[in-house]
């Protein structure tokens, strides 16, 4: 019975001398996890350098969108012949053009400042008369000179048209048969009761000729219009041909849109000088870009290589050390600097470890997508 309780308190006593043991252990451990100096790997890593070759680059920012040109129209001629419509022909018409037929008898277009209030016949002068004469030397009925005196050469001229155009040939121009347009080549509007099929009884508004106004303007939402500065250019194309214009003014149109009148930087038309190569229709689309930002072109090396002194003077570090630049413009993680060439190797920080050079893009040039306009668009004539 006593050995049994030996044994057994001896026993106790190993295990208690184990458990010291082991403690004494752990604690060792944690006193050295605590006090010596952490290994590399538990540091944090500073990015890498890394390096980038400058190249040629440009950055701006613009807003494409359209113009609109607008030409507004006055009616110059009213109809004078009683019947049906049998045909229409609105559009670009030029010295003795068809723009509608009535009853059989065509209504044609002279160039003129005169309306033609009578009928012609010989003996009748005037400059009605002589802008007939015109119409018949420019067709090859009638040689000489308009001089505006309805003669026999006149008349004569007058049957060769009336024959060639498989009419009576009368030798006289009722009124009606022609209509002045100041001038031609043009866009005509026929008016609204100028149909096929129709009935007319003398006096409908016929013929609406522009006015040679042309207004340019560009409609944009409010959140595009508070993008856009002031002092903001536009670039406007029509076929090969671009035009700088200005903001000259704006206003809110009836959907809550805001429309920007341009003209050209002297204030002028912002066709200039080629007006004559544009469309007369009433209304044109032409492609354009709000310049938000000038477009800057030149030496281009990362946004993240340019450093800025306290004194706020910039350099880059090259394989020659620091390079002072002046930086003219900035966007899409690009800088355009001088003071360095293209081709010189400058140094910059990547995002994270072994992270690729970040090279100039070949043309961040910046586009803002535009945005719904909401409104309705005009019709588009582009070339």
């Amino acid at each position: 019975m006593t050995a049994r309780r030996r044994g057994r308190g001896l026993l106790v006593a190993l295990a208690s001398l184990l458990a010291l043991a082991l403690a004494a252990g752990v604690g060792w451990w944690a006193a050295r996890a605590t006090l010596e100096p952490q290994t590399p790997e538990s540091a944090a890593t500073a990015p890498d350098v890394v390096w980038a070759e400058a190249t040629t680059s440009s950055v701006g920012r613009s807003l494409p969108l359209s113009t609109t040109l607008r030409q507004p129209a006055r009616t110059v001629a009213s109809n004078a012949l009683p019947g049906v419509v049998l045909s229409t022909a609105p559009g670009e018409v030029e010295q003795g053009s068809t723009v509608y037929v009535v009853a059989g008898t065509p209504v044609r277009v002279v160039e003129g400042q005169v309306p033609f209030y009578r009928d012609l016949t010989r003996g009748t002068e005037g400059e009605d008369v002589a802008q007939l004469q015109q119409v018949l030397v420019d067709l090859g009925h009638l040689d000489g000179e308009a001089d505006g005196d309805f003669g026999w050469r006149t008349e004569r001229a007058v049957k060769a048209w009336q024959k060639e155009l498989g009419q009576r040939q009368t030798g006289t121009i009722p009124l009606g048969e022609l209509v002045a347009v100041d001038q031609l080549p043009t866009v005509i509007q026929l008016g609204e009761t100028i149909v096929r099929g129709a009935t007319l009884g003398g006096g409908e508004e016929a013929v609406l000729a522009p006015t040679g106004e042309q207004q340019f303007v560009v409609v944009v939402t409010q959140d595009q219009a508070r993008m856009i500065p002031a002092e903001a250019t536009v670039q406007v194309t029509w076929q090969e041909q671009t035009w700088q214009a200005v903001i000259t003014s704006s206003e809110q149109d009836d959907f809550g849109n805001t429309e920007l009148s341009l003209s050209a930087p002297d204030g002028g038309p912002v066709c200039g000088d080629a007006c004559d190569t544009l469309p007369g229709d009433a209304q044109v689309t032409l492609r354009s870009e709000i310049v938000i930002v000038p477009r800057i072109e030149g030496t281009a090396v990362p946004a993240a290589a340019v450093h800025t002194r306290a004194d706020g003077s910039a350099y880059v570090i090259t394989e020659s050390g620091e390079t002072e630049v002046t930086v003219r413009g900035s966007g899409g993680g690009v800088a355009i600097v001088d003071g360095i060439e293209v081709g010189t190797r400058v140094q910059a920080l990547s995002g994270a470890p072994g992270a690729p050079a970040p090279a100039p893009q070949p043309a961040p040039q910046d586009t803002v997508p535009p945005a719904d306009e909401g409104g309705d668009e005009a019709p588009t004539t582009e070339g």
